[in-house]
Parts: structure tokens; sequence; C-alpha cells
């Protein structure tokens, strides 16, 4: 159980923007995966978060559509 504080701290961070060039935003997401990353999938990744042209990314590798 969490307490308010807690909650509080929680709701931030998982709503708080990110600088596009934030390394971080990425390792949230890479620690996270539930998959196994090819390092191709990382380096695609970190250059679509490092675009100056990029205002954020959707990135899909082998989803069959």
């Amino acid at each position: 159980m969490l307490s308010p504080h807690q909650e509080k701290y929680l709701a931030w961070a998982l709503t708080r923007k990110r600088n596009s060039s934030d390394e971080e935003k990425f390792t949230g997401v890479l620690t996270e995966a539930k998959v196994d990353l090819n390092p191709h999938q990382i380096e695609a990744a970190l250059f679509a978060f490092k675009s100056p042209l990029s205002r954020g990314a959707i990135l899909a590798d082998e989803v069959y559509l």
C-alpha cells in the first residue's frame, strides 16, 4: 500500500514530460520491456529520440501490419 506522498510522486513520475534528448526517457521504457531487444532496435530508438525534427516517436518492429 502506498502513502499519499508516494502516490503523488508516482503520478508525477508517470506523467512528467521529458526533453526529447533525455536518455532517461528511453531508459525507463527499456527497463520495463518484456521482450528481448536487439542492438539495432535500441539504436533506432535513440536516433529517433535525438532527432531535432522529432517531437516524439512511435517505433514498431516486426508487427506484421
